[in-house]
């Protein structure tokens, strides 16, 4: 493009502060001048003392003649509708907001190549973080600062097939990437990503990084807080649920405090160990148990010997039978008939194990003991080698549980976050990125009961954790779906192919400016076009996200070219092996 500065290609109609109305008297020459001009390209806008307004063209239409009560088109111009969105100060550098301009101006151009690149350059240099490039002028590099965008949450949308993983791969891999001078001494930088996989498509996009998933996880159900314990193990429809809320609560306490005895303070959330087995028990038995018909106390055939009367129901004893007017029915006798078998069944369930009963190499449990070793599983820090980014491939747990997979490794990941704060050296700072992939699935609108523990770890990240150095990433294809409470904290847009009328409407509203010159342009972006929009960037822009070297395994399989090809044979034998998860 080149500049256009003509007063009588020009003719600025109307200047309002949300609208700038200016007519092309000269087509032709208009044409001549602007080659890649569309809408969604920019305008500059002066006065006579040369202050200067950067505008965004919405759209345009043909100007009508009026002619002996006839209507025709004789030398048509147009006018074009431009949206204010931000001004050039003093030294010629780019600010958001309005500035006052002069009327009428001026003068009219439409900004060159060297503007652009002024404007997307005013970034600091330390803080230049690069992973596009403007979709009208692909030579022209989109460079967004990198503090605001990674330090104020981000949302990532689009469709599926507009790139979206493709995006986030590529913005991590930026991430991630070391500094020259890193590279030279073969070191790692600072970076601590989480990532939760939810369909196992990122691995071959960070080959070097941590992986874990249902086979390694280390996720001991003993680090459960009250409500994950209780979306896990009640149900919450019953009749009698607040009794089993009652008990469950007391003896999980209980059993914490008998297996820490040397810990001051211990109750329900307290992230220490106790046996699930051991509570399984003390249930049993409150649902068979006998009393004293004059004390209350418990009918108890055998102590065990050597434990306490407090941990007795903890062991496997026997009660005395009922005997008319002398030993009655304990206070919990025969409530828990359907709670009793619900729990032995999540027990006994071979596809829970890895949280319900997560061994050491040896065949040992996890205790208390190994809660730093746990914590750096997740983390990156281990003792074979330190990870920048952590991926925890969620395809193979039961989708019952996977709310409280999240919940849990979240709350871990900010717990640290928050106490690591208390105790740090002010020059130590070690920022965290939780990167929620299809986070509808787990943090919905909807008010069900399963999501009220993720719900409430995710939110109180969403409110708190920049405040502690951890950030989310949500990513999702149906973010009117994801819980308003979460999206609305997001101040950093990376918005793509939206086909959706209610995602549409619902990213709009949440958006932090108002630009329907670019946010009407959702559903026709290309793919691996976005929308970036947020304090991170100068001017909300449409970009294409650069390519990558190493792509996350999301690629469609093309049907119609798959199906011309010969019959396959399948490996039968194989595939029931891992359907029966026996490899």
């Amino acid at each position: 493009m080149t500049t256009t500065s003509t007063t009588d290609i020009f003719r600025i109609l109307t200047v309002a502060p949300n609208l700038i109305q200016i007519e092309v008297l000269d087509a032709d020459r208009f044409k001549q001048d602007a080659i890649d001009f569309s809408i969604g390209s920019y305008l500059k806008i002066s006065d006579d003392s040369n202050n200067s307004i950067i505008a965004l063209v919405q759209s345009f239409k043909i100007k009508e003649t009026n002619i002996g009560g006839q209507t025709e088109v004789i030398n048509p111009s147009f006018i074009l509708d431009a949206q204010p969105i931000g001004f050039l100060d003093n030294t010629g550098k780019f600010k958001r907001g309005g500035q006052q301009i002069a009327i009428p101006p001026s003068n009219v151009e439409i900004a060159d190549e060297s503007l652009l690149k002024n404007i997307y350059s005013s970034v600091e240099g330390d803080k230049k973080f690069i992973f596009s490039c403007l979709a009208q002028k692909p030579s022209i590099e989109i460079a967004v600062d990198g503090d605001k965008f990674f330090s104020k949450h981000i949302a990532v949308v689009g469709s599926t097939g507009s790139g979206k993983s493709g995006t986030v791969a590529r913005i991590l891999q930026e991430g991630i990437k070391p500094t020259a001078e890193q590279n030279t001494k073969g070191v790692l930088n600072n970076t601590h990503i989480l990532l939760f996989d939810l369909h196992g498509e990122y691995a071959k996009a960070f080959p070097k990084s941590k992986k874990l998933d249902v086979s390694n996880l280390i996720l001991p159900y003993w680090l459960m807080n009250s409500e994950e314990l209780e979306e896990m193990f009640i149900e919450s429809g019953e009749s009698n649920s607040h009794n089993q809320v009652s008990q469950f609560k007391t003896s999980v306490t209980l059993n914490k405090k008998r297996h820490n005895s040397g810990l001051p303070k211990v109750n329900y959330d307290t992230p220490v160990y106790f046996s699930i087995e051991e509570v399984f028990r003390y249930i049993s038995n409150q649902n068979i148990s006998t009393k004293n018909a004059k004390t209350g106390e418990l009918k108890i055939k055998v102590k065990v010997a050597g434990v306490e009367d407090k941990y007795q129901l903890f062991e496997a004893i026997e009660f005395e039978d009922k005997v008319s007017g002398k030993i009655n029915k304990g206070p919990y006798a025969e409530e828990f008939d359907r709670f009793v078998p619900r729990l032995e069944t999540k027990m006994n369930d071979e596809r829970l194990a890895f949280l319900l009963k997560p061994r050491k190499t040896g065949g040992a449990e996890y205790k208390t003991s190994d809660l730093p070793e746990i914590l750096k599983h997740f983390i990156g820090y281990s003792a074979a080698e330190n990870d920048n980014i952590t991926i925890i491939d969620l395809s193979g747990i039961p989708f019952e549980v996977l709310s409280i997979v999240v919940s849990l490794i979240s709350r871990l990941v900010f717990d640290f976050c928050f106490y690591y704060k208390t105790i740090k050296n002010a020059t130590k700072e070690a920022p965290f990125l939780l990167v929620l992939e299809e986070a509808h699935n787990y943090i919905p609108q909807s008010e069900g009961a399963k999501y009220h523990s993720v719900k409430k770890s995710i939110e109180r990240i969403a409110k708190e954790g920049r405040k502690y150095g951890l950030s989310l990433m949500i990513v999702s294809q149906r973010p009117s779906e994801i819980s308003e409470t979460i999206f609305s904290q997001c101040n950093n847009f990376v918005a793509m192919r939206l086909t959706n009328p209610s995602d549409q409407q619902y990213v709009k509203r949440l958006m932090p400016d108002s630009v329907s010159a670019i946010t009407d342009t959702l559903p026709v972006l290309e793919r691996q076009e976005a929308l970036i929009i947020g304090d991170c960037i100068p001017l909300p822009t449409i970009v294409r996200i650069k390519d990558l070297t190493d792509k996350p395994d999301s690629n469609d399989i093309a049907f119609r070219t798959e199906w011309k090809k010969d019959w396959v044979s399948i490996a039968f034998d194989e595939l029931m092996k891992k359907m029966k998860k026996e490899v």
